[in-house]
């Protein structure tokens, strides 16, 4: 029997204090929110793709939303 294909949202927060910027992931079926870390400018693309290749290979659905810091 298949299990439910579940979608994971990332989401990119870009504008925090000194160029950072952070990744977090939200479940909209439970509204939960979990932060996953800050990155810097250069590390923030490689984290993005590591993330989004795990979603795939597990066989969960991606979307991904950005904002910006306020």
């Amino acid at each position: 029997m298949a299990t439910a294909q579940l979608e994971c949202r990332i989401v990119i927060t870009r504008g925090l204090p000194g160029g950072r910027t952070e990744l977090g992931m939200y479940d909209p079926v439970s509204g939960r929110y979990e932060r996953l870390g800050t990155h810097g400018p250069a590390d923030v693309d490689r984290a993005v793709r590591d993330l989004a290749a795990s979603i795939r290979r597990a066989g969960h659905r991606l979307t991904w939303c950005e904002r910006t810091a306020q």
